[in-house]
């Protein structure tokens, strides 16, 4: 995680990460910021003040390839994060027949959920 000066653009701090992140929230009245990542956890970063921060926590949400989206409730102080049970991906087509071009696309990236796993993750902060 980089963290910036709101004022230049100067980086404060770069911090380790338990993953690659997918989505960040902030809680101001507790200066923390709270980074969930695709491998299933949670990184919690403390200011400890203007130019100090710290990982507080990496914390297990969900297993692998899920809990990725966070948004926070500033009223309550809760985080929710959505989850949902991976399918197992589809296998690979089968190889153009010579002398044809493959069709153009992004490729798979995975099975999609197992429906009906859909879950929303509460995570309470004190």
């Amino acid at each position: 995680m980089v963290i910036l000066s709101a004022k230049d653009g100067k980086i404060l701090a770069r911090l380790p990460l338990a993953g690659s992140s997918d989505g960040v929230a902030f809680n101001p009245s507790t200066m923390e910021a709270f980074s969930t990542q695709g491998n299933g956890t949670m990184t919690i970063v403390k200011e400890k003040n203007a130019t100090s921060f710290e990982v507080l926590q990496n914390l297990k949400t969900w297993p692998s390839n899920g809990a990725r989206t966070v948004a926070f409730d500033s009223k309550t102080g809760h985080l929710f994060a959505m989850a949902s049970e991976a399918l197992p991906p589809p296998p690979p087509p089968p190889p153009p027949p010579p002398g044809t071009t493959p069709p153009a696309g992004r490729g798979g990236r995975g099975g999609g959920s197992v429906p009906g796993s859909f879950t929303i993750i509460m995570v309470g902060i004190k």
